[in-house]
């Protein structure tokens, strides 16, 4: 259930007052308020942030090949970060071997 729906609840069926159903729910008595005097019950829409492009991105095709051609070794015969860093480095990668 949502936090609008829990508060007016909270207010209007048990009469428990703003403040109280603000403490109860941690949120602003003022933003209980404001839920409180809309007409409708609407959630807030918050814009969803866009994730910036990673460092790794433009290596993860590379990544992928050089995983699958060592998918058919045993774990004790694959080879180590070091080769695989060592190649996209070379391609231009420029951050650092604990994301890789």
């Amino acid at each position: 259930m949502g936090t609008l729906s829990k508060l007016r609840r909270l207010v209007l069926r048990e009469n428990v007052s703003v403040r109280e159903a603000a403490r109860r729910l941690n949120i602003s008595r003022n933003t209980a308020k404001k839920h409180l005097d809309q007409p409708e019950m609407a959630e807030p829409r918050h814009a969803k942030r866009q994730r910036p492009p990673g460092l790794l991105d433009p290596f993860k095709d590379q990544l992928r090949q050089l995983l699958k051609a060592d998918s058919h070794r045993t774990k004790r015969h694959r080879r180590t970060i070091n080769p695989d860093y060592q190649s996209i480095r070379s391609l231009g990668y420029s951050g650092g071997k604990a994301q890789v």
